[in-house]
Order: C-alpha cells, then sequence, then structure tokens
C-alpha cells in the first residue's frame, strides 16, 4: 500500500524543475503541522514558531534571489 504514493511521486518528480520539487518536500509536512495545531489542539510555542517561521523565510528568499538575478543577468 504504501509502495504506491512513493511511485506515483517518483513518476511525477520526473517532469517537475527541482526546485519545485524542493518546495513541495517543505509543504508536505507543513500540512499535517498545521491540521495538528488547527484541529487536535497541538501545543505550539514560541520557540517552535521562531524556527518555522525562519524555515520559511529562507524559503521565500530563496525564490526571490533567484528571480533577481534571473533579471539582472541580461541574455546573449
Amino acid at each position: 500500500m504504501t509502495a504506491v504514493p512513493l511511485l506515483l511521486f517518483a513518476a511525477a518528480a520526473r517532469h517537475v524543475c527541482l526546485s519545485t520539487l524542493g518546495l513541495i518536500q517543505y509543504l508536505g509536512p507543513s500540512m499535517p503541522l498545521v491540521m495538528a495545531i488547527a484541529w487536535f489542539g497541538e501545543p505550539f510555542g514560541v520557540n517552535r514558531a521562531v524556527g518555522y517561521g525562519a524555515i520559511w523565510l529562507a524559503l521565500v528568499i530563496y525564490p526571490v534571489d533567484g528571480l533577481r538575478t534571473r533579471r539582472t543577468v541580461a541574455p546573449g
């Protein structure tokens, strides 16, 4: 049962950019975290919020830097 989703993921990963795939790898665990906090009332203190925020801040900085670099490097 667990092999089928992994095989489907591997097949789909071949058709996606690696940067997009990396972002998806962060979204996967984030969805259960949000559900655990919202639906099940799991504790989520300030220390965890700071760490989690730092990770997502880095994930925002990465594509913004890529876009800025793409604009400054003129083709040809």
